[in-house]
């Protein structure tokens, strides 16, 4: 063992070294894969790149709009901001991943992507309080993790008076939002949406938010089986590794590949369609002028994701790429 300690750092130079000289052709190879995805869905990818432009320029929109007005429905006008704004981040890494020839991480994007899509739906289907649950369950699941970090380390991004300070606010977010006869607490996963939980059996409780449930809420539970599917590349549990790897029985991957673009950027137009839709449209309590200037900027950037759907109908294959 020894031996191997003390022959390790100039191996690993020696690799290092290998590396640098492998660079150009490294280079050279994974810009041959991505021109290769590239050119066979080259029209899907123009859709890609006006949905990211589109969804950018109405966020500005939106932010702006939040910004400039304070009134009684700015809970709900921040929250679907917020929901956009991540959005707009998850489908540019779909984007990038897919291009480079990582449609497993993608499929992990798509995921989160498809939960915005289902947050969106729901919370734009309240009212402005319920907005309001759900930006304070963020700002008491943050500070949550924010102690717990600094508990197990004694150091963290806010300063132990800041910390204190959030928590006590936490502690009374938690009380004013608890529910009586709910079976979990405000701060748990899906807390915010406790209150729209029916009763169980028995009756004498409310079932537990599930992300099932939220789905089933906001008439997504027919992307169930990709969601699991999905499940398997985020988690990389032993199904997810093996479609994320063995390509053929004799080919495995361990690096980029051009297979599976559209099973995963399908899914993804179409969840942006369904967040568009739901931060677009549930923006204002009124068709106000500024609900119709939105709702015309909401319209379009369905279309371009409608149009990138069907760019990206290709080969038959297992939804999302996989069986995972």
């Amino acid at each position: 063992m020894s031996v191997v300690k003390r022959e390790a750092e100039p191996h690993a130079r020696e690799i290092l070294q290998l590396a640098r000289e492998a660079q150009a052709r490294t280079t050279s190879l994974n810009n041959a894969i991505q021109s290769e995805i590239y050119a066979q869905w080259s029209e899907g990818w123009e859709f890609f790149d006006g949905v990211v432009y589109a969804i950018q320029q109405n966020g500005i929109i939106l932010l702006k709009r939040a910004d400039d007005l304070n009134d009684e429905h700015s809970p709900m006008r921040e929250a679907l901001c917020l929901i956009h704004s991540a959005a707009c981040l998850v489908f540019q890494e779909i984007r990038t991943l897919l291009l480079a020839g990582f449609w497993s991480g993608a499929v992990g994007r798509w995921r989160s992507l498809h939960e915005l899509a289902v947050t969106a739906i729901i919370i734009a289907r309240q009212d402005s309080a319920f907005a309001q649950r759900y930006l304070d369950h963020g700002f008491v699941v943050q500070t949550h993790r924010l102690f717990e970090h600094y508990e197990a380390h004694a150091r963290g991004p806010v300063a132990p008076n800041d910390l204190d300070a959030r928590r006590a606010q936490a502690d009374r977010l938690v009380q004013q939002h608890h529910v009586a006869n709910a079976p979990k607490k405000f701060r748990d996963a899906y807390g915010w949406a406790a209150s729209l939980m029916p009763l169980n059996r028995q009756g004498d409780k409310l079932v537990p938010p599930t992300f099932d449930r939220l789905e089933q809420m906001a008439d997504q539970q027919h992307l169930r089986l990709l969601v699991m599917s999905a499940h398997g590349h985020v988690h990389s549990d032993s199904a997810g590794v093996v479609a994320a790897v063995v390509a053929t029985e004799t080919d495995w991957a361990i690096g980029p590949t051009p297979g599976f673009p559209e099973q995963v950027a399908r899914p993804a137009f179409l969840s942006m369609q369904r967040i568009i839709a739901a931060t677009h449209l549930g923006y204002e309590p009124t068709f106000n002028e500024f609900a119709k200037v939105i709702g015309l900027c909401g319209a379009s950037a369905m279309k371009l994701a409608a149009w990138g759907f069907e760019a990206f109908k290709g080969n038959d294959g297992p939804a999302a790429g996989g069986t995972a």
